[in-house]
């Protein structure tokens, strides 16, 4: 008998089956990499596009996690400026400083400033500074030095002539690159009060900045609805060129490998792209730093060295984004046989289920309507809550898109109109849809986020504050005696010659009390204070702008009450400046209200002011500002609508007259105009996406041509026109892009309206939005259609018919 030989174990499928150890599977991962980095021209390029596509989501999923570092050094700059009040009561010292904060603008930009005076050779520095100015001395930002120097701020360098520039504020005392911001120094700051300050330290931390919960809201939608097309986008990624991969593993197979080894290869070649691509993303957010710099949104900017990614998310990212790209492989090729003579795909695919995927949004909805319906809350359990839900609605969106084109081009076949260009469209997406919904699920889920966050941020911001009304006036306001009575006339004339000031109304506002004689007032009249008295004093055409006085000459007093009346009375005495304080050697002056003072309503014409009532209105003669020790001077200066630096021009004066001068503009409210450039923001981002998107259509589309030359060069061969096949290809593209904007606009709606409905804010839609919006995705699909055609025309072609 003889001895049975030992299998040999020398073929190619040695150690490749179910028991490969780590050394084979490594072995196999290595040559899939081999295979992305050395696989020729095609190879090359597979690798290039899904590396560029990871690359992009990685890039902005770093950008994301370094939101928080950004955040916080800017509220930390922002804390180590503000300043630290003296105790009450204490008096000046060799570590104290006297300052008075200057708001300001040039030209739209802020410009933000502070007056600084020592008190003692150990005064406190801002940071940013190695010492203090001096007076007539002006330490400036580097960008509003950079502005003096140059010719757009000739305006500007005017306003600081009597100044000279000693020093430049280092980036710990500013909150972003481009903040003009000054420190001036003085010698004519004259105590505490009527602005001033006297503080022993910078960096007053206080209360944490605490954002109220629509906001946190708003930013929270936001930050789902940027990163779920980000990860449908890398999904989508890692797939391009699918085909040419598969018949590579088919060759494999030839040669002895079997499918599990091919699934290593192909995991490895897939993980070779995510790597590079998340090199790409890293690299681009370096050389995005820099121009990151010169970004400002609501008063916080951005330093390179701030752009730096939280460690745990950098590091999440770098392993979640391999694994993933390898998981979205793998699945992938479970519903492919690849066999060493082919692969096939030309069975009939499996009905896709609809149960699982309505499941999702779904599951998104049930999350949300509690906060919906019961008011929105706080704390983690609820963030989470709302999270998830937002990104469940969200790629639910991704996972509806195939079964409604799926469902949609049945219908369509089945009913028979439509040209032959529709017939050859339809009857490809019933045949392979897959490719077509997976490119468009990006643009969906991106449109439907933009959408809701659109939505959000209208209602939101609607309820954060109400417009202004625009006025023709501009405000000139020095306060509390930071200038005399007797100078509100020249003060008044300096501002009316400026160039550009057409006209001007001077007014003096303080308050009064009910006099009360020493010798009448007790504790209890001490511990409770009535309600002070508002008054105006002004000439009679300024007084008109502010109610409706009727007849007037100097020396009239008009008495306007509240909404349930109220108000001094005529004959009565009142105490004007009640509040001197017990260190003011001046007593408070005592007036008596003319018995001949009459009732009026206050106007609303649109003036600055807007005055409350009950409040008084005394003409010159019947109130002489000179009994005012700390008078609010406010001059209403109507300018020159044609002339753009008139504006400059007259905060220039304003500076002269008094550094602590404030000139406020109305216009239109703040709010519209910052949510406007939001929604702008958001449309452009969106815009961006789609176009984004574009090119992972273009691609595919390039792909599905070269796959189907073969029958490309049949139907040339039988005399099919070009133009039908050009229109084919327009419909293919443009039939799935239509179904998932319009899943989108229903989902961003109905999304948009559950977070609306947590903040109790109202509705609002921006249609031309969601119109630019529209309109970008059909320019996407005219010009993937037409980047395509070339290709088309060389494949079609009857020399493709032939075969070695």
């Amino acid at each position: 008998m003889s001895t049975p030989m030992p299998p040999d174990r020398s073929g190619p499928d040695r150690g490749r089956g179910r028991g490969a150890g780590p050394r084979r599977r490594c072995t196999d991962l290595a040559l899939g990499a081999r295979f992305a980095l050395t696989g020729g021209r095609e190879g090359l390029l597979r690798t290039a596009l899904t590396a560029l596509g990871v690359g992009l989501g990685v890039f902005v999923l770093l950008l994301a996690a370094a939101i928080p570092q950004v955040l916080h050094a800017a509220v930390d700059r922002k804390a180590a400026r503000t300043v630290v009040p003296a105790a009450e009561g204490t008096g000046p010292s060799d570590r104290t400083l006297l300052t008075a904060d200057l708001r300001g603008a040039f030209h739209d930009r802020a410009l933000g400033g502070r007056l600084v005076q020592p008190e003692g050779i150990r005064a406190p520095v801002p940071p940013g500074l190695s010492r203090l100015p001096g007076p007539g001395e002006l330490a400036v930002s580097p960008a509003l030095a950079e502005l003096l120097a140059s010719p757009d701020g000739a305006l500007l360098k005017e306003r600081f002539a009597h100044l000279r520039v000693t020093g430049r504020i280092g980036d710990a005392g500013l909150t972003h690159p481009a903040e003009l911001s000054y420190y001036q120094g003085s010698d004519s700051l004259r105590g505490p009060g009527a602005g001033v300050e006297r503080i022993t330290a910078f960096g007053d931390r206080g209360t944490p900045f605490q954002a109220s919960p629509p906001v946190v809201l708003a930013i929270t939608a936001g930050c789902v609805a940027l990163l779920a097309p980000v990860a449908v986008f890398i999904a989508t990624a890692v797939r391009f060129g699918g085909d040419r991969r598969d018949r590579r593993l088919a060759a494999l197979r030839l040669v002895g490998a079997d499918v599990r080894t091919t699934r290593r290869i192909a995991a490895g070649e897939t993980l070779t792209s995510a790597l590079l691509g998340l090199l790409g993303g890293a690299a681009l957010l370096l050389a995005v730093r820099v121009p990151l710099s010169s970004l400002t949104l609501f008063g916080l900017g951005v330093f390179p060295s701030d752009v730096v990614p939280d460690p745990v998310l950098a590091a999440v990212i770098a392993l979640a984004v391999p694994l993933c790209a390898v998981a979205v492989t793998l699945l992938t090729l479970r519903r492919v046989t690849v066999e060493p003579l082919g692969v096939s795909r030309t069975a009939p695919p499996l009905r896709r289920r609809l149960w699982w995927r309505a499941l999702l949004p779904a599951t998104g909805v049930a999350l949300l309507l509690p906060q919906a319906t019961g008011g929105l809350r706080s704390g983690d359990a609820a963030s989470a809550q709302l999270i998830l839900g937002t990104a469940l609605l969200l790629l639910g969106i991704a996972a509806l898109l195939p079964w409604l084109l799926d469902a949609t081009v049945a219908r369509l076949g089945r009913a028979g109109f439509g040209g032959q260009a529709w017939q050859l469209a339809v009857r490809r997406l019933q045949l392979t849809s897959a490719a077509a919904s997976r490119s468009v699920s990006g643009i969906t889920v991106a449109v439907a986020g933009a959408i809701a966050v659109q939505l959000l941020l209208a209602g939101v911001w609607t309820g954060l504050g109400e417009t202004s009304a625009t006025t023709p006036w501009t405000e000139v306001t020095t306060r509390d005696g930071t200038l005399p009575a007797d100078r509100a006339p020249g003060m008044s004339a300096l501002l009316n010659a400026t160039p550009g000031v057409l006209a001007t109304r001077t007014l003096a506002t303080g308050y009064a009390d009910t006099y009360r004689p020493q010798h009448q007032r007790s504790d209890a009249d001490t511990s409770a204070a009535s309600e002070p008295y508002p008054f105006t004093v002004a000439d009679c055409p300024t007084l008109r702008e502010q109610a409706h006085i009727g007849a007037c000459s100097d020396g009239d007093v008009f008495l306007a009450g509240g909404p349930e009346g109220g108000g001094p009375r005529p004959g009565e005495r009142l105490t004007l400046e009640p509040a001197l304080g017990p260190t003011d050697p001046r007593a408070p002056a005592v007036w008596t209200v003319p018995s001949t003072a009459r009732r009026t309503t206050v106007a609303d014409r649109g003036t600055p002011l807007g005055l409350p009532t009950p409040t008084v209105l005394a003409t010159p003669k019947a109130l002489p500002p000179t009994l005012l020790h700390r008078p609010t001077l406010t001059v209403l200066a109507r300018l020159a609508p044609g002339d753009p630096d008139a504006l400059e021009h007259l905060r220039n004066t304003a500076a002269r007259i008094d550094a602590r001068a404030e000139v406020s503009v109305y216009r239109s409210a703040a709010p519209d105009e910052t949510l406007g450039l939001t929604r702008r923001a958001l449309t452009a981002g969106a815009v961006a996406v789609l176009l984004l998107i574009g090119c992972g259509l273009l691609i595919t589309a390039v792909e599905q041509l070269r796959e189907r030359a073969r029958l490309l060069s049949a139907l040339d061969a039988l005399g099919t026109p070009r133009g039908v096949l050009a229109r084919s290809l327009l419909w293919q593209t443009a039939l799935p892009v239509a179904l998932g904007l319009a899943l989108a606009l229903t989902c961003g709606l109905a999304l948009g309206s559950l977070l609306l409905r947590m903040a109790d804010r109202p509705l609002l839609p921006d249609w031309w939005g969601i119109l630019t919006l529209t309109a970008t995705a059909g320019a996407v699909i005219l010009t993937v259609t037409a980047l395509s055609l070339p290709l088309l025309w060389r494949l079609m072609r009857p020399e493709g018919l032939r075969t070695e």
